[in-house]
């Protein structure tokens, strides 16, 4: 066991967050401490690891959560903030792009740009280094905006070397202001369209916006090293405006209520589905009634681009608010 695992304020999560599946083995030495900071500020209720696992799994489509070590300044034990153990640091989970293999993923939640380290959060990072250090992990620590393809990211603005002050010197740059978002971007490792948005950020990048700013790419297909527009994406989404609502039954395109899904028995209904389906070119073949192999493919197809947190092949209230949005944008 290492010596970071007997921590007394270290609680063990690994295989009990939402997970589906499980990150592959590192085939390379763990050389990097590489240090996040969740960019979700203390005061609010999303700011906690049951969260990050959950948007990390159903809306990245990861297999868990990014973070190996979760440090977590809202639950303090015995004045140490606690330390969630999440994923196996043997596993090369998805934090760092491209330099997953070497780097451990250790995260303090909070966004350091407006909140204030506590003195219980201190003693957890300055305690969780000197055990690595002491376990022989890594050999280098750096801020998550210092490691290849991530200075343009807002991540790590506090500054460890005053977290460290009396264990560490210089070790870190600290407070380092992010580059400009570039206007390329190259894919890494455990990227989607997704995860690579601007949601947190004041440039405001959708997932709308790199769909179509990037219209000859198959954001359920992308391939580390793939080349898109990034920053110049911005604002290449502009939403038709909005228009008196009408029926159903009146659009070119019908869509049905209630759940569809393998067995169902509603003709008329899996009909108008698949009508729709073949109209937005995730195609399913001839518009037969029948709710078969072909049409739940092109359903999971479809929720891969614009619902990943739900790719279970069925149709329901989600794919059908998502359908009809993507139809209207298509001017039907």
């Amino acid at each position: 066991m290492y010596k970071f695992e007997k921590l007394p304020q270290l609680v063990d999560k690994r295989g009990k967050l939402v997970h589906k599946g499980s990150y592959s083995k590192r085939t390379k030495t763990i050389t990097t401490r590489v240090w996040h900071h969740s960019l979700t500020k203390l005061s609010a209720g999303g700011s906690k690891i049951e969260s990050f696992a959950d948007f990390h799994v159903r809306t990245n489509g990861w297999p868990e959560i990014a973070y190996h070590l979760i440090i977590d300044p809202k639950h303090v034990v015995n004045g140490k903030a606690t330390i969630y153990y999440c994923v196996d640091i043997s596993k090369k989970s998805y934090h760092v792009g491209n330099s997953n293999n070497i780097g451990l993923g250790i995260c303090v939640i909070g966004d350091y740009r407006t909140d204030k380290l506590t003195d219980p959060t201190i003693h957890s990072i300055v305690d969780l280094h000197k055990a690595l250090v002491a376990d022989g992990i890594g050999k280098y620590d750096k801020a998550h905006n210092e490691m290849p393809g991530y200075s343009w990211k807002a991540c790590c603005v506090f500054d460890y070397n005053k977290a460290f002050k009396d264990v560490l010197d210089d070790m870190l740059p600290g407070s380092k202001q992010p580059d400009p978002v570039p206007g390329l971007y190259t894919i890494q490792e455990g990227d989607t369209f997704w995860s690579i948005a601007l949601k947190d950020r004041k440039e405001g990048i959708t997932v709308e916006d790199l769909i179509a700013a990037n219209p000859g790419v198959d954001p359920s297909k992308l391939k580390v090293g793939q080349t898109i527009k990034f920053g110049s994406a911005q604002n290449s989404y502009t939403p038709k405006p909005e228009t008196p609502k009408k029926d159903q039954s009146e659009y070119k395109y019908p869509l049905p209520s209630g759940i569809l899904k393998t067995g169902a028995t509603d003709k008329t209904g899996i009909k108008q589905l698949q009508n729709a389906l073949n109209a937005v070119y995730f195609k399913c073949g001839t518009a037969d009634g029948i709710y078969g192999a072909k049409t739940k493919d092109a359903v999971r197809r479809f929720q891969k681009v614009y619902l990943p947190y739900e790719v279970d092949g069925m149709y329901g209230k989600n794919t059908l608010a998502k359908l009809k949005a993507v139809l209207k944008s298509k001017g039907y």
